[in-house]
């Protein structure tokens, strides 16, 4: 603290001098010192929050943070609140994290920008190793020696790895909520007792996530106009980067990857970056994601609020089914539709939401308009204002677990971008109420000239390395079209992957034309895996020049393509 004040006294004697940043050195931070610089950039940002200087430089070198050294904030480092026109300026510096909590959160906060950054934690919060013995209920790992361990550490997932090239091994283990306890029953050698029989063969290499979701790493609520570029994040307890109901965040070289020569297996614990709730536009220029344990990107509506029960003619109680709290402002745009279609069937402007009291999480939501006679118990809302523009453009997204992109949002184009080792689908247009109940049905995807190698052999995988679907109840597909609108799949190649190459259903209005196929259905694991590609249940179907040569495809593929109960366009 006295470093703090010190620092705060040199910053205000400064004010009447010329300057036209603030640096963490005025602070008493010092660069590749191996000292905690904690109190000095505290200081930084305390400044930033209370004078008119709003740029925060961080000259280069190395400077050492503890996440949870905030005194007001143990799980923010540095939360901003409504500040205004923020820039924090790295000029190459590196952060090194060390305990539990978020670097940089922002809450109705406009004009930011984050620049410049190199971030990492000191011990990333998850260890790996290889399977040395094993017993009912309980496997032990030998970790290796950059991931220290002293028993007690928390597993809230836990992985299987390919030893020859270090990403996740295709249809192997992927286990959630299975760990009791772990202990240490010699020197980095982890006792994992399992809450349930699972079986872990001895030789199989691990990484055991102690934090899964936790916090983001960066995060937005309620701001406008941000800017990040020229970031890189080596590791992260949670996601990498959060927007949440904001309008118009750009990053342009924002980078999640492996650290080179440290043998990591992951990155950050969950996605990349995900977006739920935002408008404006959504744009990802020239990023790279490695390593992840969830997605790429994520960018969704929010959630979808299921109707418990209808309290007058314009007034409902909803939940979302994992009690999540997702409410929609006042004037916001509901869609109303089925869960055993996902289809709208009306619309709604929202007068005003509320939570009601209590752990239920129950949202009450009054509309303007009459309700219609035909909702019903059980249908769900779906917000359809915040449906940001979204725009990707050269960028990379290899080795993660899950997905490269799931995109839930409307207007949205990805265009030559690379997507490489993905266990799930390289692109994911989707909506669904089988788990998370993510909203909202798309409108208007296009997907082009991309490249997708090696995707949708492993963990969380879909109907196709590249695909627009919905899942209903007990993951259903849609029975008709209209779930999903005018998607375009356009001058994409495919190359390598286990089933179908190119998967839609529910689509009204689907264009998929000069895509280039070779080894599809290498190992179909679903009856719908054995073509190239695939069509169910859609509507305005146009199939032109797609390139797909039966000799360049795996032993798995019956024949090129097949619609099913679809129909085709006559435009």
């Amino acid at each position: 603290m006295k470093t703090y004040l010190a620092g705060l006294c040199v910053y205000l004697l400064t004010l009447t001098l010329p300057v036209a940043a603030s640096s963490v050195t005025q602070f008493g931070a010092r660069p590749n010192d191996g000292r905690d610089d904690t109190e000095a950039f505290l200081a930084a940002f305390h400044a930033a929050r209370t004078t008119t200087n709003k740029l925060i430089e961080i000259p280069a070198g190395q400077y050492h943070l503890r996440a949870d050294g905030n005194p007001q904030n143990r799980s923010v480092l540095f939360p901003l609140t409504r500040v205004e026109g923020v820039t924090i300026h790295g000029e190459g510096a590196e952060l090194l994290m060390s305990g539990p909590g978020a670097l940089f959160a922002f809450n109705e906060c406009s004009h930011i920008t984050v620049e410049g950054l190199t971030v990492d934690w000191d011990r990333p919060t998850f260890s790996q190793g290889t399977v040395v013995a094993g017993g009912t209920n309980f496997f032990d790992v030998q970790v290796e020696p950059n991931f220290p361990v002293q028993g007690g550490e928390p597993v809230g997932a836990f992985m299987s790895y390919d030893p020859v090239t270090r990403l996740p091994y295709g249809k192997g283990l992927d286990v959630y909520g299975a760990v009791a306890r772990t202990e240490r029953i010699r020197p980095q050698v982890l006792r994992v007792h399992l809450n349930r029989h699972i079986e872990v063969p001895v030789g199989t290499l691990l990484v055991l996530r102690h934090s899964v979701y936790g916090h983001a790493l960066i995060s937005f609520r309620r701001c406008a106009d941000v800017q990040v570029r020229d970031v890189t994040v080596f590791a992260g307890p949670g996601m990498g980067l959060v927007g949440s109901i904001s309008t118009n965040i750009a990053l342009q070289h924002f980078q999640i990857l492996l650290r080179p020569g440290s043998g990591r297996m992951m990155s950050t614990a969950a996605d990349a970056t995900h977006f739920g709730g935002c408008q404006g536009t959504i744009s990802l220029e020239d990023c790279t994601f490695e390593g992840m344990g969830d997605d790429g990107v994520n960018v969704k509506s929010g959630l979808y609020l299921t109707v418990r029960q209808r309290l007058d003619n314009h007034t409902v109680l909803c939940q979302h089914n994992l009690k999540m709290i997702d409410l929609p402002d006042t004037g916001d745009t509901m869609e109303l539709a089925h869960t055993d279609t996902l289809i709208p069937f009306a619309s709604g402007r929202v007068r005003s939401a509320n939570l009601e009291p209590g752990k239920e999480h129950m949202h009450r939501v009054t509309f303007v308009e009459a309700l219609p006679a035909d909702l019903r118990v059980g249908d769900v809302l779906g917000n359809a204002t915040r449906v940001p523009k979204f725009r990707m453009r050269h960028c990379t997204i290899r080795g993660n677990r899950a997905r490269g992109v799931l995109c839930q949002t409307r207007h949205a184009l990805i265009e030559d971008c690379t997507f490489r080792n993905n266990t799930s689908a390289g692109v994911l247009v989707l909506t669904e109420v089988s788990h998370f109940h993510e909203s909202i049905g798309t409108r208007d995807v296009t997907v082009r000239n991309n490249v997708f190698e090696n995707c949708n052999q492993g963990a969380a995988s879909a109907g196709g390395a590249l695909a627009a679907l919905a899942w209903l109840k007990g993951s259903a597909y849609p029975p008709k079209p209209g779930v999903h609108r005018d998607v375009c799949f356009e001058g994409n190649r495919i190359i390598g992957t286990g089933g179908t190459a190119i998967f839609a259903v529910g689509v009204d209005g689907l264009t998929i034309r000069s895509n280039t196929v070779e080894q599809a259905c290498l190992k179909p694991t679903r009856d719908n895996g054995q073509n190239a590609i695939f069509v169910l249940n859609c509507a305005r179907v146009n199939m032109a020049a797609n390139s797909i040569d039966p000799q360049q495809q795996g032993p798995g593929m019956k024949e090129a393509v097949q619609l099913l109960n679809s129909t085709v366009s006559t435009q």
